[in-house]
């Protein structure tokens, strides 16, 4: 996203957006499924017994939609793990030229349906154990990647800023669309895991350590990647297989870096499997509660559905080239749901929650008390008014957008 939509200009907005939209809509959503102690579907039958479900269901559709692409994604993680253990690293072109995208799709698709059965109790002490190796490995990448010689104009890149790309509405609108698509908000995530929080739970204080901590990884991955790119003259616009791309070539000129990309590939596909798991999660729940099903049944007809809406992503990638106006399919459906919808999901969902729920409540659910810094009182109730007034900030983007 940074590399297509300009750099250091992008990854600043991207910035503001976590912290002036990320955070609170994080929070009410989260507290939220805590007040309610139901998924999505759930949450809005209580703020409307009859038009809410159809909301619920919307953005549990959304999640869907957007876990079938992932889906594929992940597959490309799986696909490059088993190529650094064979040691036959191959770029991104190559690893696509046969079918390989579509059968790692439907092999992560089955690994995913296999842990819903089980429940993902052991995934989580993995993730324990996993994901801060993943973080330690990203972190050293990002230091090794600066003494690159495409190193010095990576900088350049990623922390130029741009006047007029900064005022542009498109930039902010695909900023926000990041935010929103990074922190799962308008997808139905925050709510069904906030309805598992303890009551005594500070939802402010744990939304925002997730957010900034998601963030930091964000842009220090970015530190990793674009130094790359840059030394082996990759462009950075080269969208969602940027990453695909570029490694292969670092890890062929590091010492070790069989090993490197061995721990490093495997580690990515734990952390996007977690996240399949954790999205395919939130689907079952509310297909199992409203239609009585069991777990198993649940699990089958969420995952026959998303595999069947990820199949066309996935030969997007493929010696077929699914494409739409010349644009990879997957990239298509990822700029629609991924930084699209889910923006108009996401201020929906904020609006009725803010708007409809009792105040009191939410900030009961927050459980966040007031804190003073000398004559200033800060309390969670900026939250609710940014809630409130974001249709009226969308709405003069929007029009800004096609009529200036």
């Amino acid at each position: 996203m940074a590399g297509q939509n300009g750099g250091g200009t992008f990854v600043l907005t991207y910035a503001i957006c976590i912290l002036a939209l990320g955070i609170p809509l994080y929070v009410l959503e989260a507290s939220a499924g805590k007040l309610a102690n139901r998924g999505p579907v759930g949450l809005f039958r209580q703020i409307n017994p009859i038009w809410g479900p159809w909301f619920g269901w919307f953005l549990v559709i959304m999640t869907v939609t957007i876990m079938s692409y992932y889906l594929v994604v992940s597959g490309w993680t799986l696909g490059y793990a088993v190529d650094a253990i064979q040691v036959d690293l191959k770029p991104f072109e190559e690893f696509t030229a046969g079918f390989a995208s579509l059968w790692f799709f439907l092999i992560t698709s089955a690994l995913t349906f296999l842990v819903l059965l089980r429940g993902i109790g052991g995934l989580e002490q993995m993730s324990k154990i996993l994901l801060p190796l993943l973080v330690l490995i990203v972190g050293g990448l990002a230091i090794y990647a600066q003494t690159l010689p495409g190193g010095s104009q990576a900088r350049d890149f990623y922390f130029s800023f741009d006047l007029l790309k900064f005022l542009e509405p498109r930039t902010w609108q695909m900023a926000a669309g990041q935010a929103f698509y990074s922190l799962a908000i308008g997808q139905g995530f925050l709510i069904t895991y906030g309805s598992y929080s303890p009551k005594d739970f500070n939802i402010l204080k744990s939304s925002t350590a997730v957010a900034l901590t998601n963030s930091v990884i964000s842009i220090t991955a970015g530190l990793m990647v674009f130094p790359i790119v840059f030394t082996f003259g990759i462009a950075p616009d080269a969208g969602s297989q940027l990453s695909f791309t570029a490694f292969p070539n670092i890890f062929s000129q590091l010492p070790a870096g069989q090993f490197i990309g061995i721990a490093f590939y495997t580690l990515l596909f734990m952390a996007a499997f977690t996240s399949c798991v954790g999205g395919m999660a939130v689907a079952l729940a509310p297909v199992r509660d409203e239609f009585h099903m069991t777990r198993r049944q649940a699990a089958l007809v969420v995952m026959a559905i998303t595999t069947a809406l990820g199949i066309p992503s996935a030969l997007s990638f493929t010696s077929f080239g699914l494409s739409i106006g010349g644009k990879p399919f997957l990239d298509v459906v990822d700029q629609l749901a991924g930084s699209g919808i889910v923006v108009v999901a996401g201020i929906a969902g904020a609006t009725l929650i803010s708007w409809v729920l009792p105040k009191k409540r939410i900030l009961e659910a927050i459980n966040a008390p007031p804190k003073r810094f000398g004559p200033i009182v800060l309390s969670a109730k900026w939250i609710i008014l940014i809630g409130r007034c974001l249709p009226v900030a969308a709405a003069v983007l929007l029009l800004i957008t096609y009529f200036v």
